[in-house]
């Protein structure tokens, strides 16, 4: 907490190197690769002495040494003893020391091709994918030779070769010369989502609770302490509002983010709700963001348009490739704040939002368009320091409302070769990138497919999301470890307590909602049900409306989850909206079919179509669902087959058995003119296990949607002497309990259940053949 000069004035010697502590801010711990930054003095006067328990790794003075490939991530005690006054307090701080990356030696490099029409010069990629002495693949910086004008007069195919960083290998890129380059294609969704309050939840959900409690906290947020650091930038009156804390801290350099993640919050809640008092906080938001980008706009050295929680400063060092943590990736917080202005616009309504966003696109435009291609790539390839989040998406998006070209040419600024051309070439590049500094920008190459067409950006997409959803997740639906993707497949070695952050599953929902809409497979929404119960539910405390999510979803032998609520990071960003969106992937519909895609309890007004639906679920299983039909024409209502099904799905229309069912790509089909009629789908139910791909021997439990975990506080895994069948036929279920399972004592359950108690996701069945 911040105290003002005549609060620190009365407090005593101890409170103030508590005070200290609370407020020392080292940077981002879970991936420690550069030195930290370690304060001499308190804020409030203490001094402060350093010690590391490993100086192998970090030395008393911050300076960070990386363990050599191979050895592993390393932690690391650092303990800060405050002295004020004869009074001394210790605040211990565990940092993460990432291990430095292999240094692979290229064994190949993989040819291109690109087409380009008659008269134009070529653009050239500027890496190559390339295959390691691992067997692995990633990607390379290349220098072309130059191209000679005639080569591409006329129509045909010419070759260039170019020089591989690190490699004595050559490139080559065939280049095809046509009359005419197709540019765009097709690129109309199939299937459309219902807005605002067409899709309400039922009480008495576990869905419907998390959303309540995350309501109760957003409208405890006091918006002057979320606006204080813009405040603080412009120049402007603070009104007495106290800092902001952790990664929003005054001095650190990702301040602003959480502030852009609310203004989304509060508009997907009021979309939600319709809750008056939700409104009045989005309009004095927008409304003094307003006064903060004017003010900054009439101070010397600033753009016209631009608006943060910090100057322009940032973004003038990341064009002279300055690394983390020096800075701290300037446009993904600012990803934030448009984000967050153009949810205010488009789910609230507030036109004011969309002049602000408006003037920071000119602004970035402006910024952007000087500086030539090279650089962009050099910039947006930086680790942290050139994440940007979602940019491509937010400007396709503003470029879709107003029209301006200007905008849509700005997206592709941020396209990031490292990224896209593998996936563009549907090669898995993954292993050791920053997971969820990559998902959202191919959630903005599939909104650029959207607003203009272009098949490479869909493909992007679709390659994307299929390496990750099949060789790149945990059990839960979550993704990476210490944030970062590993090798395919590679999940046995990686069962950290730094498993699944929490915002790479938020942006994979979001992609993986976008893509259904193209395309409605089941297979997206068995993955979207994985990650929605198992990840998102899971990651919230239910036990205090503190709007506290988890950063990762730790998958460790006696983990014990860790609910960020003063820290402000990314994951306590998206944290604040995961759980007003649990109604969106429900249902979608086309003209005439109405796709039922997740069960739960919730209500649906398709007024289009004359039609409303009620869900409800058994209070004491899974397996029976209920409709509640009433009105509308002749409707095919497509209800999908979850991969967990065991048994034959089991239908009554009024009390009625159905014989002779139809499905569909994965979708059990119902055809009639509905009056009021009541639907029964029984699902049946089983428990399963899994196996971790690189372990046949490490497995998960799950029944029906839900991952179950066993309670126990052992550090190691649990280990049971049974063969799969025997394991399964030995646990027993309580019926007094539903979802619980105990074998042996320990008794599993839902992830999403388990608060303050160390559980295994994980354990080991030792006569389960290799």
């Amino acid at each position: 907490m911040e105290l003002g000069k005549n609060a620190v004035g009365s407090a005593s010697a101890k409170e103030i190197t508590e005070l200290d502590g609370d407020a020392i801010y080292l940077g981002n711990l879970n991936t420690v690769e550069a030195d930290l930054k370690l304060p001499l003095m308190g804020k409030y006067g203490s001094s402060i002495q350093w010690e590391s328990k490993e100086t192998l790794f970090i030395s008393h003075t911050g300076k960070v040494t990386r363990p050599t490939f191979g050895v592993g991530n390393r932690k690391v005690a650092v303990v800060a003893t405050l002295t004020y006054e004869g009074e001394v307090t210790r605040k211990t701080f565990e940092a993460t020391v990432l291990q430095e990356e292999y240094k692979a030696k290229i064994v190949a490099v993989n040819p291109l091709t690109v087409r380009t029409k008659v008269g134009e010069q070529p653009e050239l990629p500027t890496v190559v994918i390339v295959k390691n002495d691992t067997g692995s693949y990633t990607v390379s910086q290349v220098s072309w030779d130059p191209v000679k004008e005639e080569a591409y007069r006329q129509p045909g195919f010419f070759s260039i070769h170019g020089k591989v960083e690190g490699s004595p290998l050559k490139a080559i890129v065939t280049v095809q010369v046509v009359d005419k380059v197709e540019e765009t294609t097709d690129h109309v969704k199939r299937v459309k989502e219902f807005k605002g309050q067409k899709v309400s939840l039922e009480r008495e959900s576990e869905f419907e609770a998390a959303m309540n409690r995350f309501l109760q906290f957003v409208r405890s947020v006091n918006d002057d302490q979320m606006l204080y650091n813009f405040r603080e930038a412009a120049a402007i009156d603070t009104k007495g509002a106290q800092p902001m804390t952790g990664w929003d801290a005054p001095e650190c350099n990702l301040k602003g983010h959480t502030t852009g993640h609310y203004l989304s919050a509060l508009a997907l809640a009021y979309h939600a709700t319709e809750d008056s008092a939700l409104l009045g906080k989005i309009q004095y938001m927008v409304a003094e963001l307003g006064k903060c980008q004017t003010a900054l706009s009439e101070q010397t050295g600033y753009g016209r348009g631009f608006l943060s929680a910090y100057s322009e400063e940032q973004f003038n060092l990341l064009e002279q490739y300055t690394t983390y943590p020096e800075i701290w990736a300037p446009y993904y917080t600012l990803h934030k704040i448009m984000a967050g202005l153009l949810d205010c616009y488009q789910l609230a309504g507030q036109r004011e939002a969309l002049d602000i966003c408006d003037k920071l696109g000119h602004w970035l435009h402006s910024r952007l368009s000087r500086l030539p291609r090279e650089q962009l790539h050099k910039m947006w390839s930086l680790y942290i320091a050139g994440e940007f989040g979602g940019m491509n998406e937010v400007l396709a998006k503003l470029y879709a409302i107003t029209g301006n070209e200007n905008y849509l040419v700005t997206a592709k600024y941020f396209d990031n070769e490292k990224l896209f051309l593998p996936m563009k070439e549907n090669v898995d590049t993954l292993g050791n990138m920053h997971a969820n500094q990559h998902i959202p920008q191919v959630i903005g190459a599939l909104k650029l497919f959207e607003v203009a067409g272009d098949k490479a950006y869909y493909n992007i997409a679709e390659n994307f999301w299929t390496m990750v959803a099949q060789s790149h997740i945990y059990p839960i639906g979550g993704t990476g470890e210490t944030e970062m993707f590993r090798e395919p497949d590679a999940i046995a070695g990686f069962l950290t307590d730094k498993t699944a952050e929490t915002c790479a599953s938020y942006n994979m929902l979001k992609l993986t909602k976008e893509l259904f809409q193209f395309n409605p497979r089941k297979t997206y929404m068995d993955y979207y049900e994985k990650a929605l119960y198992n990840h998102i539910l899971a990651s919230e405390n239910s036990q205090k409306a503190e709007g506290g999510s988890t950063y990762f979803m730790p998958l460790a032998p006696g983990s014990i989850k860790k609910f960020d609520t003063h820290e402000n990071t990314c994951c306590h960003g998206t944290g604040l909206e995961n759980h007003f969106k649990y109604q969106e992937a429900i249902y979608f519909h086309d003209e005439d079919r109405l796709y039922v895609n997740l069960y739960i309890p919730s209500r649906l007004d398709w007024s289009e179509q004359g039609l409303s639906l009620m869900q409800k679920r058994d209070r004491d299983g899974l397996e029976t669902v209920r409709f509640y039909i009433e009105g509308g024409p002749e409707t095919t209502l497509m209800f999908r087959i979850p991969d967990w099904v065991s048994e034959p799905v089991q239908v009554k229309i009024n009390g009625v058995p159905c014989r002779d069912l139809e499905y569909e790509h994965g979708y059990l089909m119902l055809h009639k003119v509905w009056k009021k009629d009541e639907i029964e789908l029984t699902l049946p139910c089983s428990l399963r296990l899994a196996d971790a791909p690189d372990d046949h021997t490490l497995k998960s439990l799950t029944y029906g949607p839900y991952v179950l975990a066993a309670i126990s506080q052992e550090q190691d895994y649990i280990s049971w002497t049974y063969s799969e069948q025997e394991f399964l036929e030995q646990i027993i279920e309580q019926k007094d309990s539903p979802l619980t399972f105990v074998l042996d004592g320990i008794k599993f359950v839902p992830l999403y259940q388990i608060q303050d108690q160390s559980y295994h996701v994980f354990f080991k069945l030792t006569r389960c053949k290799r």
